[in-house]
């Protein structure tokens, strides 16, 4: 099945022998799901059809004999995963450390994010004697 699908993307492409079967799929799955467990605690299970669709790029890009195009496949996919991941923890930091950037004072660092000493109290007196009402903060944004 996975064989008629190439032949319409790629007309006339000598696919090597054995190289869209279900054990050689199972094989690249299987060593995935090996080189990832180096770096996760999880055991990564990519799924058959983004394999075979990865496995037609990689033949679509140079023809190799099976086991530099399985190399390849799995490389790919390792380091597409592996970019996703921390694509993804990167997001999940900055939403983590979203409430505590806008806050106004900065408890851990003692730090302000405005000037307390521009505050303008609703009985601040001016120059001239009268009692200005209102007030505001001067804020600095990092």
């Amino acid at each position: 099945m996975t064989t008629n699908i190439v032949h319409t993307i790629v007309p006339g492409a000598a696919i090597p022998l054995n190289y869209f079967s279900e054990n050689n799929v199972l094989f690249i799955q299987n060593k995935i799901a090996q080189v990832l467990s180096r770096h996760f605690i999880e055991r990564i299970i990519i799924d058959k059809a983004s394999i075979i669709r990865t496995m037609q790029f990689v033949l679509s890009e140079r023809r190799e004999p099976v086991p530099k195009l399985n190399q390849r496949v799995i490389m790919y996919i390792c380091d597409d995963y592996r970019n996703h991941q921390q694509e993804v923890n990167r997001n999940l930091n900055w939403e983590e450390n979203y409430s505590d950037s806008q806050k106004l004072i900065d408890m851990t660092g003692q730090n302000l994010k405005f000037d307390k000493f521009a505050i303008k109290t609703t009985d601040q007196v001016k120059y001239d004697g009268k009692t200005r009402v209102g007030g505001g903060l001067r804020f600095y944004f990092t």
